[in-house]
């Protein structure tokens, strides 16, 4: 599978993740999961989630069997770091993006890819959406299902940050002269 550059690592059955936040999010998921192979989406409660993950998810639907997504919720701090409202963009084979970006495609292909092996996967690599070339991302996707038991929205845990020098990479004037 293209991933775009991107790091893409399928999550085994044992969930051994680096990243603490990521370990306590992706062991509620196994909670909400019980004995299912994935749970079911009213296991999703925002009211039921820390308040320190609030900021960093995000909920994507599933549309049109698998082959549409639809971002339905981008906590505040995605587009207080990123300066962009995802909420509410939609991604396809024929528009992964509302913007031409590269590897949007492969954000498609991964969802599906999720959805075909009903597995939770992290990602890393550049935020091209954002229209930042310094804003990096890891992601942590978890897939739930519907009363039928096809995937039927994702809940994911995002970690933005910086890389880099901003004012080495930076070409404005007023950066260079400060």
């Amino acid at each position: 599978m293209s991933t775009g550059g991107d790091q893409f690592c399928p999550i085994e059955t044992d969930g051994k993740l680096a990243s603490a936040n990521f370990a306590e999010f992706y062991q509620r998921w196994e909670k909400a999961r019980g004995d299912a192979d994935l749970p079911h989406l009213s296991k999703i409660q925002p009211a039921a989630i820390p308040p320190k993950f609030l900021p960093y998810i995000t909920i994507i639907g599933v549309e049109n069997r698998g082959t549409r997504f639809v971002i339905r919720l981008a906590g505040s701090a995605i587009s207080d770091i990123s300066h962009v409202e995802m909420t509410g963009w939609e991604a396809d084979e024929a528009n992964p993006l509302p913007t031409p970006t590269d590897g949007s495609q492969a954000s498609v292909e991964r969802l599906k890819w999720s959805i075909t092996h009903r597995r939770p996967y992290c990602m890393a690599g550049p935020a091209r959406w954002s229209g930042n070339d310094m804003l990096t991302q890891r992601t942590l996707v978890l897939p739930f299902v519907g009363d039928d038991n096809r995937v039927e929205r994702f809940l994911t845990l995002n970690d933005l940050e910086f890389s880099g020098n901003l004012c080495e990479s930076c070409e404005a004037a007023a950066c260079k002269t400060a």
